[in-house]
């Protein structure tokens, strides 16, 4: 209960924090409105093949969006040593750990959420809506594993002044087979192709329990240095 209580606690001031200062949540909606219309303007996204281009799109609007934000909120840690709060209060690495992967996921959650709405509209993709509780699944899982990464390495990456600039870097390879799992996921349910998402949904369960399981570990190391 109380490593949970703690968790609960640093969600409870990230959130606080977003509403006061606007900064992560913010960014993350305007860069993925920008890449919305970049994409509309660049590609030839007409009725017939809106729904083949989709799963690409939305998920390197979610990759970067993401990158972005999390990267933000691991910065306000390091803001004049904030983070040493909670090296040194009772909380562990580990609660601490989870606390901003909550925080992180719950800002990617809601920035997916604008992007698909944002989405159905500038592309006149009503489909994608309706298809939501069949797309929920591979989005949910994705959007964890991005979390649980993006977390581990935007604390890795902030001991640096090019943090911000090294991030992608590391985060997007390890993070390949959750892009790929997420994509093609979509893409199947989207267009009603044969096998099925199931394949793919299960192999990102399989990723993000490692993920979660190396993080866990490695987290306390990244938070000491």
């Amino acid at each position: 209960m109380k490593f949970m209580g703690s968790a609960i606690a640093i969600l409870r001031k990230d959130i606080l924090l977003e509403l006061r200062g606007k900064e992560s949540l913010s960014l993350m909606l305007f860069l993925s409105l920008l890449l919305l219309v970049i994409f509309n303007f660049a590609l030839d996204t007409g009725k017939e093949n809106v729904s083949s281009l989709a799963s690409g799109i939305l998920w390197v609007v979610f990759t970067f969006s993401g990158i972005l934000g999390m990267g933000r909120t691991s910065m306000a840690e390091r803001d004049e040593d904030a983070y040493l709060s909670i090296v040194f209060s009772p909380a562990s690495a580990e609660s601490f750990y989870i606390g901003k992967v909550l925080s992180n996921l719950l800002f990617l959650v809601i920035m997916e959420i604008f992007t698909l709405l944002f989405f159905a509209v500038l592309y006149d993709f009503e489909k994608i809506i309706s298809m939501l509780p069949q797309l929920l699944p591979g989005l949910l899982l994705g959007t964890l594993g991005f979390s649980l990464v993006g977390t581990l390495f935007s604390f890795l990456t902030t001991a640096s002044r090019y943090g911000e600039v090294l991030l992608p870097f590391l985060y997007l390879p390890v993070v390949v087979p959750i892009i790929l799992g997420g994509v093609s996921s979509m893409d199947i349910i989207l267009n009603a192709k044969a096998g099925g998402a199931g394949k793919w949904i299960q192999i990102m369960a399989v990723f993000d329990i490692l993920y979660f399981a190396v993080s866990l570990l490695l987290f306390r190391y990244i938070i000491e240095e």
